[in-house]
């Protein structure tokens, strides 16, 4: 944009923010503030050039952010983060009027962040309580969706709090703790932690610039160097005294014992590990900090308490343990190795293990976040499932071309067609690059940072291989746009026909769907004219742990760093690459977390995700849309538990397994184990229901449709009775294809994790085409509760008491709607006593005493002799006892309870030891 139009933006965001400093804003509101800003300037702006102002602001203001949901375990918690303990947040004021302020962060980002800050707040422990307290918690984000920014926020509330003592755990790279040390010196402590030339004080910078009254006090520095040193720490001598004290530290076993012996030899005998609490932040926290041994269990279950963890571990345990009161807060995107850990793992020298035993807290992405669902799409077993992705991937035929083989050593050399170039496909990529470039330029985003990843190795030496032959490849485009005579050259046909078979379709479909809808038409026109200019800005760069301080955005935040990053593990976690627009990836992981953080794709493109593009392999494509499925499913699971209260320790987790991928590193999967999971032998019971009249009147007409067609019960009741019996009604032989239609016909929450319409369908009707679950019994039960109609059906309410977790989410929950005799219905005297007399064998080797009642399991293997029989039980719940009196019709719930089956189609979960525990399998 022109510095004209610059300064109407500017404008119109102070205006927005001044007319709805509370409330959200449309486009109609934005339209209003550019135009007079406009107006005010006395400019006269075309149209086209106030539609793009428009839409910047659009793209950066309307934002819509979701709920955290959160598992928590109070025991051993007071609550105390309200009231007056909220007031007076200093260090998370200026944090957030410097996100709003400088940053131009839409406010429901903000606010996003306030409440899962709060969140986490609200579950450690107050700084100012007595010990001793130990508080291990998880948080769950998204690959680059702003982990930082939301520890940042939550490290001010801490410091706001009382907390004196906050360490955050950088990553394993000397690049990622600088990439971390300059932000959290922005974002929290104000200044520059290098000193300026000469060593005389320290620069303001970030929201030291709002307020200067407050400050912190820092162990760690933004220099190559600046990871803890005893000798810095010791000349220093701060300690930990009124001021908050901030270290940044590289999760590396040699520093970490050395901030542990510091810790003991200085601040224990001063009395701060007593009187001063810690704060513990793990950033990346299934990196490193996840136990990779094998410890040992006694008979009696308890663990080996001369268990000798590894490192790592070890040091960041030790150092929890060194105080008295401590809260450990972890993040990830990728949870997988962290809900793996063994939740009762511990020794005496170094105490617990880091399982997150007393909250996880699971933050949504916010609606401009393109994550990996959008990009790779999620599979579902029936269609309402299942999530197509953007059209941004494009195929690279690895085998074909020949450059770079799979399982390539140190020193290979990179050739195409036995020419030392590159293939192609990359050649495509980069033009795609130069597009991208352009077009953001065309849309008036000119000095902003563009990137392009180039990761195929993990070799140094074949990383500058890569390096020479794109450089030498893209010289000679530059050369060719930047003096091109007036015929035509090749490369610019090639480039305008990649923009018309490629660009221009792909962004006319992206504008098509919810998170494209701002963006802004562009013609091939106004793209020519900036390519030249837009290629002659970027730079090949290797980026490795031998080239320091490669991506120098800060230094480049005038005119914009435009750059061809070429790299392997160094890219691959943490590491952030701004504005990245095309990626070129060929390097392939076998684990679900390490293939997913290998993705700097993820994150925020605002105004150009349609220019996005990812060129990889086929099989890569799936690899990715498979790990996306599990994680989204984790996350589903993650929120159900949350709806039905679980804890922690009290739910089990289990995480999708593949025939090619790990979940993790097998090291680090030791105490999980993988399970066949299906809906054979297993009973899906919903717990989670709709609170509002439509839904629920919607499902009652579903139901009531299906019973009319059902005909005399298979009980003895009369049949001008049935319709107002207040007794149960059983209805046998009802055919699988009628039982399918029904649960596809229902709505059911998404929280309502066993009972998914689309699912249960679909399973049903693979089954029948196998020639099982034709034959099923419809059970409608009735309570003690009061009667109630529906379209001309009379049932007797059944009594479920609401859980309060419920109506923060508006969602009635319950603990179960199962009696468990009712899953026994269809059995005759003979099964009911087989299934009986098994579950008392299973209790009698436990040590328990008889049961009178068989054990869902029981009951359905039995059920499983015959694979054609299921059965479905339909509970018409009492409105009035949940306390929902808009609701007039029954709250119906759904249990199915499947039989055993061998042609069942099955899916592969690794469980974590908790759900080993709890699942009957």
């Amino acid at each position: 944009m022109s510095s004209v139009e610059d300064a109407i933006g500017s404008m119109a965001l102070m205006m927005l923010r001044q007319r709805h400093p509370d409330t959200a804003v449309g486009r109609e509101e934005i339209e209003k503030a550019v135009n007079d800003c406009a107006k005010l300037l006395a400019k006269d702006i075309p149209a086209g050039r106030i539609a793009a102002i428009v839409q910047e602001l659009e793209t950066r203001l309307i934002v819509k952010v979701g709920r955290p949901t959160k598992l928590i375990d109070e025991r051993g918690h007071v609550a105390w983060y309200f009231g007056d303990r909220k007031e007076g947040r200093r260090f998370f004021k200026r944090y957030g009027d410097f996100l709003l302020q400088d940053q131009g962060w839409p406010p429901a980002a903000i606010d996003a962040i306030d409440l899962s800050t709060d969140l986490i707040m609200e579950q450690i422990e107050d700084p100012n309580r007595d010990g001793p307290w130990d508080r291990r918690g998880l948080v769950v984000g998204h690959v680059q969706f702003g982990k930082t920014a939301n520890y940042a926020g939550l490290a001010s509330k801490a410091a706001d709090a009382g907390y004196k003592l906050i360490i955050v755990l950088a990553g394993m790279h000397n690049a990622l703790r600088q990439q971390t040390q300059r932000r959290m010196d922005r974002d929290f402590l104000g200044y520059n932690t290098t000193p300026t030339s000469g060593g005389v004080g320290f620069t303001r910078i970030g929201v030291g610039e709002l307020d200067k009254s407050i400050h912190a006090e820092h162990l760690t520095t933004q220099a190559a160097n600046g990871d803890f040193n005893r000798a810095f720490a010791d000349n220093l001598g701060i300690g930990v005294q009124q001021r908050p004290v901030l270290l940044v530290v590289k999760k590396n076993a040699r520093i970490l014992e050395n901030l542990n012996n510091w810790v003991s030899e200085v601040l224990a005998p001063r009395g701060d590990t007593e009187a001063r609490p810690l704060l513990l932040i793990d950033d990346e926290a299934d990196q490193a900090s996840v136990d990779t041994g094998e410890q040992q269990f006694l008979d009696d279950d308890t663990p080996d308490p001369e268990y000798e963890p590894k490192r790592i571990n070890g040091q960041i345990r030790r150092l929890l343990a060194a105080f008295s009161r401590s809260a450990y807060v972890a993040y990830t995107a990728t949870p997988f190795a962290n809900v793996l850990i063994h939740d009762a793992g511990a020794t005496e020298e170094h105490g617990d293990d880091v399982f997150p035993r007393s909250f996880i807290i699971n933050l949504p992405s916010p609606s401009n976040y393109v994550g990996s669902s959008l990009l790779f799409g999620i599979d579902g077993s029936g269609s309402d499932a299942a999530q197509e992705p953007l059209d941004v991937t494009r195929d690279v035929d690895q085998d074909e071309e020949g450059w770079i083989a799979v399982d390539h050593k140190k020193g290979y050399a990179p050739r195409y067609q036995g020419e030392d170039r590159i293939p192609p496909s990359l050649e495509d990529a980069i033009l795609s690059f130069v597009l991208a470039c352009a077009t953001r330029a065309a849309r008036g985003q000119r000095n902003v940072h563009n990137s392009m990843l180039v990761h195929v190795s993990r070799y140094k030496d074949v990383h500058q291989a890569v390096y020479r032959q794109v450089e030498e490849w893209f010289s000679e485009v530059k050369r060719k746009l930047k003096y091109r005579a007036k015929k035509r050259d090749p490369i610019l046909d090639r480039l305008r026909g990649l923009w018309e078979r490629d660009f221009a379709p792909t962004s006319a479909t992206i504008r098509a769907r919810e998170i494209g809808q701002s963006l802004p038409a562009t013609e091939w026109a106004d793209v020519e004219r900036e390519l030249s200019y837009a290629a002659d800005k970027i730079k090949p760069q290797v980026v490795n742990s031998e080239i320091r301080d490669a991506l120098d955005y800060d230094g480049n935040a005038a005119q914009g760093l435009n750059v061809i990053a070429i790299g392997g593990d160094k890219l691959s976690r943490g590491l952030t690459l701004e504005g990245l627009t095309v990626s070129y990836f060929l390097r392939a992981s076998k684990m679900y977390d390490s293939l997913m953080q290998m993705g700097r794709w993820f994150g925020y493109r605002p105004g150009y995700v349609d220019l996005c593009r990812i060129y990889m392999t086929p099989d890569l494509r799936l690899w990715f849309r498979h790990v996306a499925t599990s994680a989204e499913e984790l996350r589903e699971r993650l929120d159900h538990m949350a709806m039905i209260g679980a804890t922690p320790e009290q739910y089990g987790l289990r995480i999708q397994s593949h025939d090619i991928l790990l979940v993790t590193a097998p090291n680090k999967m030791r105490h999980s184990r993988e399970f066949q999971v299906s809906f054979q032998g297993e009973a899906k019971i919903q717990t989670v229901f709709f609170n509002d009249q439509a839904t629920n009147q919607t499902n009652a007409n579903s139901i009531t449709s299906v019973l009319d067609r059902l005909g005399p019960t298979t009980e003895p009741q009369k049949q001008a009775e049935l319709k107002s019996s207040d007794a149960r009604r059983v209805w046998k032989g009802v055919a699988g294809a009628e039982v399918a239609n029904l649960l596809a016909s229902l709505r059911f929450p998404d929280e309502a994790w066993d009972v998914n319409a689309g699912r249960l369908s679909s399973y049903i009707r693979e089954q029948l085409g196998a020639g099982e679950l034709t034959d099923w019994t419809v059970a409608v039960l009735s309570g003690s509760g009061e009667p109630l109609p529906a379209n001309g059906w009379t049932f007797t309410t059944i009594e479920r008491a609401p859980l309060p977790r419920g109506e923060a989410s508006g969602r009635y929950v319950v603990k179960t709607v199962l009696s468990p005799r009712d899953e026994a219905i269809d059995l005759d005297q003979s099964e009911f006593a087989r299934a009986l007399a098994a579950t008392n064998q299973k209790r009698a080797d436990a040590g328990k005493e008889e049961a009178s009642t068989p054990d869902g399991p029981e009951i359905r293997k039995v059920r499983g002799e015959n694979p054609k029989r299921a059965l479905l039980l339909l509970y018409p719940l009492s409105p009035k006892n949940a306390k929902l009196d808009a609701v007039d019709v029954p709250i119906f719930g759904v249990v199915v309870s499947f039989p055993d089956s061998r042609s069942g189609r099955s899916i592969r979960y690794r469980f974590n030891t908790v759900e080993q525990r709890l699942e009957p399998v």
